[in-house]
């Protein structure tokens, strides 16, 4: 609203409710609601004169966004309603009384998205008179996934746009935990502005969702530029957050809004909230996990496994084995047209995009956007980090043995099937938490004559290929359990032998159990046996029992226990080597509620958890959460004594109908992965 000298007065109604409807805006939360649209999409104002406008009185409407606002660069759009439109915006008048118009705005389909604010200005025989700025006529304008082809599918868009929940899979089987995205909560939009501020990306890039998704992959962590999380991958999180405290990324935002980078993250925190980064600015993201995901530091298309050989004994060698093969890895895919690229590829849709610190490109922490095509078809010239995506996703494992003493080595086998075992994502569907498997839009199946044919081009950007004799007499492989074995619980394995030659074999072997990060990362031995068996020309095993008395003392907060078993034919010295990852699971969390959720009636909930351990617990922190139902909140418990229960219990006003899900979580510093889940429904 403002005065035109003495005689003109504005009214400038942003006409929030229906225009946020329309654009698919209606869930984005905050007190003064303010009006959020989508580009290439018409949204409608009306404008309220204090008295009637004269034929030879012309208005128009100015758009600005940031300081220095000018319309060569498209930070300053005007809009007239006469036959002289300029800029690649549009506006038509819809409706036309004495002192009251309606008017329908288009931003064009490459505008700059972030926060613009309006002015209307009246052109009089004596001269232009504008409206002050009013923050109630400010506005969003975001990207859109509903515009022209982009994304052709309604399902896809409510999924991979709208939805605030998402589960992050970290066990082939699909299991996984649950993350709530929250990109409609308060002040999480002015939040991922925010980022884009910090980062200095000037205004005129932010209409390329392109350059948006690659600034914000850097902005993700705080190496080099102060983002937004703080990585750490070791066992003392005693300044920070522990990463598996976290259940959602607004809480995440929201301090970093305030205070700066947030200690801790590691990679499914990272990929969780640059999920909802990319979905809050309107760009259709999802999180995969690649399990087995080869993280090559040496920059080739090898994944190299060094053994120590000492007289009959292989054994891992942890300090030269550089190139580290993570248990999973999680990043993000963003939907995008690659207009960037030249068109006859046909390169647009799913692309990387990963915000884990691991390697720089072009000088900063930051990898993608990368096509999941290119990297199907091994086609890795094109822009941005294709070899490194499609080293994580297809590295060959070559393992090495080290001969101690005279320092030279050999090659003892090429696994090619070990890394990129699997990729999976969140199904279609707001209620539906199963896995997705989309390994097939990553990689041709193994061995087809297509994968060959991907493998050789990728080889024109590697050059590497070696031969070695692949001349077996006995095939080993280590068998886990196929049940999830519970943090705590005793179990066997087996070491499988078969004798694929005419004559009986001599075996000599030997075990290591290992705890470790889900990176890998050797934390401590807790097991070493060797063995000997005679092998007939046929099937033999030998059984291994796990004890938790063993493994419990040396887990830490992780949970992956690493099992490598190499063995040596005494008859013809053929070596082999196994390795086996065992996931534990970790206790539970119950939910129960005092009864029917509905509309603006407390209700209360309550979380449940037992100590299994034969141990105590200390400073046990506790997080419960759920959207439009209860607000974050925490507590603490000093001890929880073993065999002892804790029940928690919230009193809560669910605001909106319709499914929702609480979120709880528990974490101390030997205990990293307790987490839960509810869904339920809120009745009107």
């Amino acid at each position: 609203t403002g005065f035109f000298g003495l005689t003109f007065y504005v009214g400038v109604d942003m006409m929030q409710n229906e225009n946020k409807s329309d654009h698919h805006c209606h869930l984005y939360e905050g007190k003064n609601n303010i009006l959020i649209v989508r580009r290439a999409q018409e949204f409608q104002m009306t404008l309220q004169f204090n008295q009637p406008i004269n034929p030879s009185d012309k208005f128009q409407i100015e758009f600005y966004i940031g300081i220095d606002a000018d319309v060569l660069n498209g930070t300053k759009i005007i809009i007239s309603f006469d036959s002289s439109q300029t800029g690649n915006w549009t506006g038509r008048m819809i409706q036309q009384q004495e002192d009251e118009c309606v008017v329908g705005i288009t931003p064009s389909a490459n505008a700059i998205i972030g926060k613009y604010y309006t002015n209307v200005a009246v052109i009089g025989s004596n001269g232009i008179s504008r409206t002050q700025k009013d923050s109630g006529t400010d506005f969003y304008l975001l990207f859109n996934a509903w515009a022209s082809m982009y994304m052709p599918n309604e399902e896809d868009r409510q999924e991979y746009v709208m939805n605030e929940n998402g589960c992050i899979y970290e066990e082939e089987s699909g299991d996984g935990r649950q993350w709530f995205y929250g990109q409609f909560v308060e002040g999480i939009l002015d939040a991922c502005i925010q980022i884009l501020d910090d980062s200095h990306m000037p205004l005129i890039n932010r209409g390329d969702a392109v350059k948006v998704c690659r600034i914000g992959s850097a902005m993700m962590n705080s190496q080099d530029d102060r983002g937004v999380l703080v990585g750490n991958w070791s066992d003392d999180y005693s300044l920070g957050t522990a990463p598996t405290f976290w259940i959602g990324s607004d809480q995440i935002l929201l301090q970093y809004a305030n205070k700066g980078p947030v200690s801790y993250a590691q990679c499914w925190v990272y990929a969780g909230t640059f999920n909802t980064f990319l979905r809050c600015l309107g760009i259709p993201a999802r999180v995969i996990t690649n399990f087995n995901s080869a993280h090559d530091n040496t920059g080739n298309i090898i994944t190299d496994l060094v053994f120590n050989s000492a007289g009959n004994q292989l054994e891992l060698n942890e300090r030269l084995t550089r190139d580290s093969i993570w248990n999973y890895h999680c990043w993000n895919e963003a939907y995008l047209s690659r207009l960037d690229l030249p068109a006859d590829q046909d390169l647009g849709g799913w692309q990387v995009v990963d915000s884990t610190p691991q390697e720089t490109s072009d000088g900063y922490y930051r990898c993608g956007p990368c096509s999941v095509k290119a990297i199907k078809e091994g086609m890795l010239g094109y822009q941005f980090d294709g070899p490194f995506v499609f080293a994580e996703v297809n590295s060959d494992l070559y393992k090495h043995k080290l001969n101690t003493q005279t320092g030279k080595t050999e090659l003892l086998s090429v696994d090619t099937t070990y890394v990129g075992k699997k990729l999976l994502t969140k199904s279609i569907g707001g209620n539906n938490y199963e896995p997705m498997d989309i390994t097939e839009t990553y990689k041709y199946p193994e061995g087809s004559s297509k994968d060959e044919e991907t493998m050789k081009n990728a080889e024109r950007t590697y050059k590497t290929h070696m031969q070695y004799d692949d001349e077996q007499g006995v095939e080993m492989t280590l068998e886990i359990p196929l049940e999830r074995v519970k943090i705590g619980q005793n179990f066997q394995m087996a070491v499988v032998f078969r004798n694929l030659s005419e004559e009986a074999r001599t075996i000599h072997g030997f075990l290591v159990g290992s705890t470790i990060y889900y990176t890998n990362i050797q934390r401590a031995q807790f097991k070493q046996e060797s063995f000997d068996v005679t092998l007939n020309p046929m099937e033999s095993e030998v059984q291994v029992v796990v004890l938790a008395q063993n493994y419990m003392p040396q887990l830490g907060s992780q949970s992956n226990l690493r099992f490598v078993v190499t063995a040596k034919s005494m008859e013809n010295n053929q070596d082999m080597t196994a390795i086996q990852i065992v996931n534990l699971k970790g206790p539970e969390l119950a939910f129960s509620m005092s009864g029917p959720a509905k509309v603006n009636q407390e209700v209360f909930i309550k979380v449940e958890f037992t100590n299994p351990f034969p141990f105590s617990l200390h400073n046990v922190r506790m997080a419960m959460q759920g959207a439009n139902f209860m607000l974050y909140r925490e507590k603490l418990y000093s001890e929880i004594a073993t065999g002892a229960s804790i029940t928690w219990m919230e009193s809560c006003v669910p605001t909106r109908s319709g499914n929702t899900m609480i979120y709880a979580v528990l974490d101390c510093s030997v205990l990293g992965n307790v987490q839960g889940n509810w869904a339920l429904c809120v009745q009107a």
